[in-house]
């Protein structure tokens, strides 16, 4: 996919020292805010925090936004989860989206919301019976519309699906957007509120002073700010490191295929997941768009990630078991057909993000660690962090907290790809 450039750099300006003799309320006049990392995550995070009245600054090292980790995302959005706090959330991420222009007030900008549908599909009873269980489960804390299928009903909504497809989970108002299109809805939504994006403008460390952070060294200089947000997806951990804290992120590469046109695709199909072996595969245009989250060891943070060329057949094979189809699409396949891409998700222990600031260390704040959810979690978590910031949530509420119970033990989200 090509991912058009949205801003040309812009000149830098100056800013000046600030005082930070004394902490600073941020519910004062105008405080500052330097937001590092031009994703998707980093730039909603501008918009609500430009809305929420301060005076944001947002530093990106590349030449474009949304250029790395955004870029090379399967744009899936999707409600469906097994942690009640993770629900709530992305339903009300998603019912962000499915009125995004009206939410920002940008008429007829469109985010190319496909809302065919998530179906996690079995052909193992004990897994069939988890179904079942959790569809009761989402129900019970308010994703009403999520549907159970076996058997007959199942085939004969997706009869594409292989014969030994036992059961599945369904809901219609998951699908996927263009990612592209909502960073460029929300940053031209961010200029309103007199955000400043400054691209080719990398973050090399962060400034210490009194034990509290107080800005960013770049190339051509140092930056001040009040509040410094790490928003840099997998290079926040290295860049925490440098006001000597440690978070528990790890990069670990992604792969992404996309199949240019093929008539055997059913393009009206929706996001179709082996919950056996975690192999899915949704329409993109004409053709179709495979990943899987196969294991691998954490790497470092890389700008560019080279994929395995393998990949593709791995997953062309995996997506087959349940979607007999795909071999008719492999026989016939042209080399010229076929666009393998991989990037990195920013993994913490419990699949959750890390979203507030960083205990023991004033004036650092992080929004990181989606664990592959960042597109889909973006509206939610960017409202968060700007309502945290601004006091309008304490702390104490944050289920995301950087120091939560848990989280170093693993405990929570378990419906990851």
């Amino acid at each position: 996919m090509y991912f058009p450039p949205l801003l040309q750099a812009q000149k830098r300006p100056v800013l000046p020292r600030l005082d930070h003799s004394r902490p600073k309320r941020y519910d004062t006049l105008m405080p500052r805010i330097l937001v590092i990392g031009g994703g998707i995550i980093g730039v909603a995070s501008a918009y609500f925090l430009g809305k929420a009245g301060f005076e944001v600054h947002l530093l990106e090292r590349e030449i474009t936004l949304g250029a790395l980790t955004t870029a090379a995302s399967l744009q899936a959005v999707r409600a469906q989860f097994a942690d009640p706090v993770n629900i709530a959330f992305m339903k009300e991420s998603l019912s962000f989206y499915e009125t995004f222009a009206q939410q920002l007030d940008l008429p007829d900008h469109d985010i190319g919301f496909h809302q065919q549908g998530y179906l996690f599909v079995t052909t193992d009873e004990a897994i069939a019976a988890r179904q079942r269980d959790r569809v009761a489960f989402q129900h019970a804390h308010g994703l009403e519309d999520v549907e159970y299928l076996e058997g007959e009903a199942l085939h004969r909504r997706f009869p594409y699906l292989a014969g030994e497809a036992l059961a599945a989970t369904f809901r219609q108002r998951d699908g996927w957007i263009s990612a592209h299109e909502a960073l460029l809805g929300f940053r031209q939504a961010a200029r309103r509120h007199n955000v400043r994006f400054h691209l080719q403008t990398e973050a090399l460390s962060l400034i210490v002073r009194g034990g509290r952070v107080v800005g960013v060294r770049t190339p051509a200089g140092d930056w001040e700010a009040d509040a410094v947000v790490l928003a840099a997806g997998p290079f926040t951990a290295q860049l925490a490191r440098t006001a000597d804290v440690e978070l528990p992120l790890q990069p670990v590469r992604r792969h992404r295929v996309v199949i240019g046109e093929h008539d055997a695709i059913p393009h009206w199909a929706p996001m179709t997941i082996d919950e056996d072996t975690g192999a899915h595969w949704r329409p993109e245009g004409p053709g179709a768009a495979l990943a899987w989250a196969e294991p691998e060891a954490p790497s470092p943070p890389q700008r560019h990630v080279s994929p395995d060329p393998n990949f593709t057949f791995r997953v062309m094979e995996g997506v087959y078991r349940l979607c007999p189809f795909w071999l008719e699409v492999a026989e016939t396949l042209k080399r010229d057909n076929v666009f393998l891409h991989a990037g990195q998700y920013t993994v913490s222990p419990d699949h959750n993000p890390l979203i507030g600031p960083v205990p023991d260390r004033p004036g650092l704040w992080v929004i990181s660690g989606f664990s592959g959810h960042g597109v889909m979690a973006a509206p939610a978590s960017a409202r968060l962090l700007a309502d945290l910031l601004a006091g309008r949530v304490p702390e104490d509420d944050n289920p995301y907290a950087v120091d939560r119970p848990g989280l170093e033990a693993a405990e929570g989200e378990k419906m990851v790809l």
